[in-house]
């Protein structure tokens, strides 16, 4: 069964605030929350705050479902220096264990940011790749050992173009190990090519020094390895978090393969609510997605 998962900026709020809004989630047919970033590096600071959390969500019958791991320049297993490999995989093994504490079934992954700038060195994208398959390899024994299904997800940058997120679901061929589609990032890096001088996607591709490879059908190629989704929308400039609906993302297309997808198991609300309410954010997303 395909479960609607929620996130929300829970660690702007104080713990009451916070409850407050777990039971309007509650009140409003959400049973599903996102164990995002910011708890899990809350969690890591201070397990007691997470643990506590997660009592506060069973009081109002919520649970967590999804999960998203640390991501950024020293956090994504692409990251290409041997001396911090250790530090990266560390954290990381950490985050499985709250999933496998909170039965939480699928972490999605950014594979890497390509930007030697950042690492004091000239590296290739190979090398990049490399680093990334180095580090699976040891996260996918341990992701297996929590029960953990790895989602690797687009984004609009080289080493998350989908010719090598597929060629890694190829290389590996394992049941712990998918694809998370994020139809801003998609959107981003298949509309960009019609904005080249407006859109945020060329930018890691000049610092490589390669051309922007621009995605076709690329949820059509994913489907078939899909475990979970990030949906959002926005005009295929900036990566806005728009409410579904509000930009340019092709929703009926988008449905119309989600359907067809045989391994997913989530469809996560990652839009940024704004100004609107609890009911208004739960309202949006599931009018366009319960059918799936």
């Amino acid at each position: 069964m395909v479960v609607l998962t929620f996130c929300y900026p829970w660690l702007k709020l104080e713990r009451e605030e916070r409850k407050q809004k777990m039971a309007e989630f509650a009140e409003n047919g959400v049973q599903n929350l996102v164990l995002t970033t910011g708890l899990l590096e809350a969690g890591c600071r201070d397990t007691g705050l997470l643990v506590s959390f997660f009592q506060d969500m069973q009081e109002y019958g919520l649970q967590f479902t999804d999960s998203h791991a640390f991501w950024g320049y020293w956090s994504d297993p692409g990251m290409p220096l041997p001396e911090w490999k250790e530090v990266m995989l560390l954290r990381h093994r950490m985050a499985f264990q709250f999933c496998n504490r909170f039965g939480v079934k699928t972490m999605a992954f950014h594979t890497g940011t390509t930007n030697s700038s950042v690492y004091g060195k000239n590296l290739t994208l190979d090398d990049y790749y490399q680093a990334l398959i180095s580090s699976l390899e040891i996260l996918l024994v341990e992701a297996e050992r929590c029960g953990l299904i790895i989602a690797l997800e687009n984004q609009w940058t080289p080493l998350n173009h989908s010719s090598v997120l597929l060629k890694v679901i190829e290389h590996f061929n394992s049941p712990y190990l998918g694809l998370c589609y994020d139809s801003g990032h998609g959107n981003l890096s298949e509309k960009g090519r019609f904005l080249p001088d407006k859109t945020i996607v060329p930018i890691l591709w000049d610092d490589l020094g390669v051309p922007v490879q621009w995605e076709e059908d690329l949820l059509e190629k994913f489907a078939p390895h899909l475990v979970n989704c990030h949906l959002h929308d926005n005009d295929g400039i900036l990566d806005s978090h728009q409410m579904p609906g509000t930009g340019t993302v092709d929703w009926e297309r988008v449905r119309k393969v989600l359907k067809s997808a045989p391994r997913l198991q989530s469809i996560q609300n990652e839009s940024s609510p704004g100004d609107a309410s609890v009911a208004e954010y739960c309202r949006v997303f599931r009018n366009m997605f319960n059918m799936i």
